[in-house]
């Protein structure tokens, strides 16, 4: 299946919508799809197949395994309007007006973090930041809800929480734009939840398929710690996945989430 791609436009101060994001052109030269992806088994798509279509659809997104050797980390998010979207691996150079690469306009990034201040100790309040886009109004800074626990890790699957329920609202949106337009290719293909917590990552790419086989429990028998949470988190990704959508965890650098960073900060700061 041919991936598609729009030119970058000069950014503009509404909103966007997946009308503004329609391609004006096909990349048919999407090759780069390692054969070493599990979940890839097209031979012309740089992306995972339908989840219908493997059994257990890998959820961790390895940028080195799919991206050629010329991106950076900053190279595979490509900022258009209001939201980000996954650069193009078949894209060979970017463009010299807008200094990046072409884009896949139906896989879209979501940054988000957890901030937690005294955390540990008595006092502790935490916060969540979740990113959609420069100036998204979906852009989330809201401080943790005090009937949960007050801490870093909470506050990362709680961000995580916020982020997926409005993906599953996005993928509404972009089916009604698909449905109106008829153009099947116009529906959310991926969704990939950027965040700096190795605690959230895993726990979703690695932990949660044994949690699940053991009842929710660890290896040593234990109940899993915040398995609200996480329960809560893989509803929310299954029905993204029922509904023919990928979502993949990319775990990054702090450095490299500083945009959900300052939203999870700014509201400890009361901004």
């Amino acid at each position: 299946m041919q991936r598609r791609y729009h030119k970058k436009r000069k950014p503009k101060s509404r909103q966007s919508t997946p009308e503004s994001f329609h391609a004006e052109e096909k990349h048919s030269d999407c090759r780069s799809s390692p054969s070493s992806r599990e979940t890839d088994v097209s031979s012309n798509s740089s992306f995972p197949i339908s989840p219908q279509a493997v059994s257990t659809p890998n959820r961790r997104f390895l940028p080195d395994e799919l991206y050629p050797d010329h991106f950076t980390l900053s190279d595979i998010k490509v900022p258009v309007g209001d939201l980000v979207f996954l650069a193009c691996p078949g894209s060979e150079k970017k463009c010299p007006h807008y200094n990046c690469h072409i884009h896949h306009f139906d896989c879209i990034v979501i940054a988000i973090d957890g901030a937690c201040r005294n955390n540990g100790k008595d006092g502790a309040r935490a916060s969540t930041g979740v990113y959609y886009g420069h100036d998204n109004p979906l852009n989330d800074s809201v401080t943790l809800s005090p009937e949960l626990k007050q801490t870093s890790q909470v506050a990362e699957l709680a961000a995580c929480q916020r982020a997926l329920h409005a993906a599953h609202v996005l993928q509404k949106y972009w089916d009604k734009f698909s449905e109106i337009s008829g153009d099947e290719e116009a529906r959310l293909h991926t969704v990939v939840i950027k965040s700096d917590s190795e605690y959230l990552v895993r726990g979703m790419t690695e932990w949660v398929l044994k949690w699940k086989t053991n009842g929710w429990t660890t290896a040593k028998g234990l109940p899993v710690a915040n398995q609200g949470q996480f329960r809560l988190i893989e509803q929310y990704v299954k029905v993204l996945e029922d509904e023919q959508v990928i979502v993949q965890f990319w775990h990054v650098p702090r450095e490299y989430n500083q945009e959900a960073d300052k939203l999870a900060t700014s509201a400890l700061d009361g901004n």
